[in-house]
Order: C-alpha cells, then sequence, then structure tokens
C-alpha cells in the first residue's frame, strides 16, 4: 500500500508541475499575442498619419492649381496662408497619430511583460505545489511507518 501512495504521489507532483508549465506556455502566447496587436494597432496609426499627409499634399496641389487658373499667385497671400494653415493642421494631427502608434507599441510591450510576469508565477506556483505534495507524501509515510512499528521491549528491573 505503501508504494501505491508513493506512485500516486509522485504522479500527483508531477502533474501539478505540468500544469505549471502549461500556464506559463498559454501566458506567453498571450504575450506574444499582445506584441502582435500593439504592432498592429501602431501600424493603423502610421497609416492614418500617412493619410492626413496625403490629403495635405491634395489640398494644396488644389490650392495651387485654382490659384494659378484665376490668375493668382498661389505662393503669396491668401493662398499661401491657407497653404499654411493646411500644413500647421496635418503637422498636428500628423503628430497626435505618431505619438498614438508609438503609444499602442508601448502598451502592447507592457501587456506582454505582465503576461510574461505571470507565466513565471504560474510555473513556480506549480512547482510549489508539486514540492508540496512530495513533502507531505513523505510526511504521511514517515507517520505511518511510526505507527506501524512494534514498540521497543520494555525491560522491567526489580531492585
Amino acid at each position: 500500500m505503501e508504494i501505491v501512495a508513493a506512485v500516486a504521489a509522485v504522479i500527483g507532483a508531477y502533474g501539478e508541475y505540468e500544469a505549471g508549465q502549461s500556464a506559463k506556455k498559454m501566458y506567453n502566447l498571450q504575450a506574444q499575442q499582445a506584441t502582435v496587436e500593439g504592432e498592429r494597432k501602431s501600424i493603423q496609426y502610421k497609416q492614418r498619419s500617412n493619410d492626413v499627409l496625403q490629403r495635405r499634399l491634395e489640398a494644396n496641389a488644389a490650392l495651387t492649381v485654382r490659384s494659378f487658373a484665376g490668375g493668382i499667385d498661389p505662393f503669396s497671400g491668401s493662398p499661401d496662408t491657407v497653404r499654411a494653415l493646411n500644413d500647421t493642421k496635418a503637422g498636428r494631427e500628423f503628430a497626435i497619430l505618431m505619438a498614438d502608434a508609438d503609444a499602442a507599441m508601448r502598451g502592447g510591450a507592457i501587456q506582454a511583460q505582465m503576461y510574461e510576469a505571470a507565466g513565471q508565477q504560474a510555473a513556480r506556483a506549480g512547482t510549489f505545489r508539486a514540492v508540496a505534495k512530495l513533502g507531505m507524501a513523505a510526511a504521511s509515510a514517515d507517520s505511518y511507518t511510526s505507527a506501524t512499528q512494534a514498540p521497543a521491549p520494555v525491560e522491567i528491573r526489580n531492585v
């Protein structure tokens, strides 16, 4: 019976260890997913920032063409003021979107670090549970052995 209990304890301990390792793998996959999600969001923000610059170029080009068509110098006066305003607004929007892209990358990296830390903790917890199971089994076996041993003979002497 002792052997069966010992084998069961070892199998249980191994199961606890493996459960911790599996949890760590799951958290590591979530960390990779968080990193990829941060990169995906960053790319979207960068694409939007490029769209802002494209719209600015198109607006300024249309302004230049209309000014020439109307016989106005497009690089001075009101057309130049409108172009400068377009550039300023586009520059602000571009800067905000690029900051958002950077924040998305950092957010993904932070989330990934959190998942990795959780994975390490899960692996440690599994190892501690495994060691505890083995320790409990050893203590139980020791108490079983102590309880089943015959008591030492008592010698009575008459003095």
